[in-house]
C-alpha cells in the first residue's frame, strides 16, 4: 500500500509527512478493518498498535453513536456513503481504555490503495477541541464581563494556537486602549469640572455685570433726561438773555434820548432864565419910569393927578412883574439845579445800563456757550446711553450665551463622569499576571473618579 511504499515523487512525500507528522488520527480501513494507523491514531484509541491492527473500528466504539443506532449499522451507512458521495463526515463515540467517551469528528473519503473500496478515515479529537473552546469560552465570559486582563496562556494544539495568541493580542490591545481612555476620561472629567467651575464663576460674573450694566444704562438715562432738560433750559436762557441784552440795549438808547431831553430842558430853562432877566429888567425900568411919571404928576399938580394915579398902578404892575419874575427866576434856578441833578442822575444811569447791557452781552455769551456744551454733553451722553444700552444687551446675550455653555458643560461633566465610570467597570491592568489554570486574570484595577486624576498625576 501506499503508506509503506517509498517513492521519489512529491506527492508520495507529501503524504508521508502528513501522515507522520499531523496531529489528528490517519486510520486506512480495508475490508472494514484497519490496516494502517498514524500515531496519533494510536494515541487516539489508546491501545498498542498490534492491538489495533485488524480490528473493525466499532471495536473502539460506544454501542450506541448520538442518533441512537448501534456503531455498527452507522458505521456501515457511512463507509458507505463515501463511496457513493466522495466523502462522509460525522460525529463518531468512542471508548478509550478505561472506558470513558471520547468525542471524535471523523472525515471519510475513498482512498483507492490497495482497492477502489478503501477508505481513509481522517479523525479529530474533539475532546481537545472541546478543552480548547471552553477555555475559550471561559476567556470569553470573562472578557465579556468587562475583565480585560484575562490571557490564554496554556498553548493550544499548533493549528489552535494562533487562534489563542491572536485573543490575547486583542485582549491586551482592549486592555491598553481603556487604560488610556479611562486615563484620558478622568483627566476630561477633571478638566471639564475645572471648566465648569470656570464657567459658573463667569456666569455669576457675567450676571453681576449685567446688572451693573442695567443700573448704569437706567442712571445713565436719567442723567441724559436730566442732561436733555439742562439743555432745554439752557436754550431758555439764552434766548432770555438775548432778549435781556436786547432790552439793555433799548434801555440805553432809551437813556441816551432822555439825557438829550434833560440837556433840551437845561438849554431852555437857560433861555427862560435870560428871558426872566430881560423881565426884570423891563420891571426895573417900568418902576423907574412910574416913578419919575409919578414925579412929573406930582409936579403938574391936579393936572397930573390922573396921570399920578396911572403911575402908581404902573410902579405897583412893574413891582408885581419884578416880583413875580424874581419868583419864577428862584424856580427856574431851581428847577436847573434839579435838571442838572437829574442829568447826572440820567448819565450815570446810561453809564449803569451800558454796564450792565456789556454784562448782560457777556453773560448772554456765556448762557450760549452754556447751551452749546450742554447740547453737546446731551448728545455725548446720549450716545454714551446708546453705547451702555448696547453693552447690555451684548452683555445679556453674552450671559445667555454662558448659561447655555454652562449646561453644555454640566453636560459634558456628566458624560464624562458616566464614561468614566463605565470604563472604570472594566478590570484593567498594566500588564498580564500568569494564572495556573490555562486562563491568567490580572490584578483587578477599578480607578475611582476622584483617585485617578493623582494617580495620572
Amino acid at each position: 500500500m501506499f503508506l509503506t511504499r517509498r517513492k521519489a515523487s512529491l506527492d508520495d512525500r507529501l503524504a508521508l509527512a502528513v501522515y507522520q507528522k499531523s496531529p489528528d488520527a490517519i486510520v486506512l480501513i480495508q475490508n472494514g478493518v484497519i490496516t494502517a494507523c498514524n500515531a496519533a491514531g494510536v494515541k487516539m484509541y489508546d491501545a498498542p498498535m498490534e492491538k489495533i491492527m485488524g480490528q473493525n473500528p466499532v471495536v473502539f466504539s460506544a454501542p450506541v453513536q448520538i442518533d441512537g443506532r448501534s456503531s455498527a449499522e452507522n458505521l456501515a451507512d457511512f463507509l458507505g456513503k463515501a463511496q457513493r458521495e466522495g466523502y462522509s463526515r460525522f460525529e463518531w463515540i468512542n471508548l478509550n481504555s478505561r472506558g470513558k467517551e471520547v468525542r471524535l469528528l471523523v472525515t471519510m473519503i475513498p482512498a483507492d490503495i490497495d482497492d477502489p473500496s478503501d477508505i481513509l478515515a481522517l479523525v479529530q479529537n474533539l475532546d481537545e477541541s472541546s478543552k480548547i473552546m471552553r477555555s475559550l469560552e471561559t476567556a470569553l465570559v470573562e472578557l465579556a464581563n468587562r475583565n480585560l486582563t484575562i490571557r490564554l496562556t496554556e498553548k493550544f494544539r499548533p493549528d489552535y494556537e494562533a487562534l489563542r495568541t491572536s485573543f490575547n493580542t486583542m485582549a491586551g490591545a482592549m486592555d491598553t486602549a481603556m487604560t488610556g481612555v479611562l486615563q484620558t476620561g478622568t483627566e476630561i472629567y477633571a478638566d471639564a469640572r475645572d471648566i465648569d467651575q470656570a464657567a459658573n464663576d463667569l456666569s455669576r460674573r457675567t450676571e453681576q455685570q449685567a446688572a451693573s450694566l442695567e443700573e448704569s444704562a437706567a442712571a445713565m438715562h436719567e442723567i441724559t433726561e436730566t442732561i436733555q432738560e439742562t439743555a432745554r433750559s439752557a436754550a431758555t436762557a439764552k434766548e432770555v438773555a438775548v432778549k435781556a441784552q436786547e432790552d439793555a440795549q433799548t434801555s440805553v438808547e432809551i437813556v441816551s434820548r432822555t439825557m438829550n431831553a434833560m440837556n433840551g430842558i437845561e438849554r431852555s430853562s437857560a433861555e427862560i432864565g435870560d428871558i426872566i432877566a430881560v423881565i426884570d429888567g423891563i420891571a426895573f425900568q417900568t418902576n423907574l419910569l412910574a416913578l419919575n411919571a409919578g414925579v412929573e404928576a406930582a409936579r403938574a399938580g391936579d393936572a397930573g393927578k390922573g396921570f399920578a394915579v396911572v403911575a402908581n398902578e404902573v410902579r405897583a404892575l412893574a413891582l408885581r412883574s419884578a416880583e413875580a419874575a424874581k419868583d419864577v427866576k428862584s424856580k427856574i434856578s431851581a428847577s436847573v439845579t434839579q435838571v442838572d441833578s437829574g442829568v447826572k442822575l440820567v448819565s450815570e444811569t446810561g453809564e449803569a445800563l451800558a454796564r450792565i447791557a456789556r454784562q448782560i452781552e457777556d453773560l448772554s455769551g456765556l448762557v450760549k456757550g452754556i447751551a452749546s456744551a450742554a447740547d453737546q454733553q446731551a448728545t455725548g451722553i446720549q450716545q454714551v446711553s446708546i453705547a451702555i444700552g448696547e453693552m447690555d444687551s451684548v452683555t445679556q446675550q453674552n450671559a445667555a450665551m454662558v448659561e447655555q455653555t454652562t449646561a453644555a458643560v454640566r453636560g459634558l461633566v456628566g458624560r464624562a463622569d458616566t464614561m468614566a465610570q463605565d470604563v472604570a467597570s472594566f478590570a484593567i491592568s498594566a500588564g498580564p499576571a500568569v494564572a495556573a489554570g490555562g486562563v491568567s486574570h490580572g490584578n483587578d484595577r477599578v480607578v475611582p473618579i476622584s483617585k485617578a486624576r493623582r494617580q495620572h498625576a
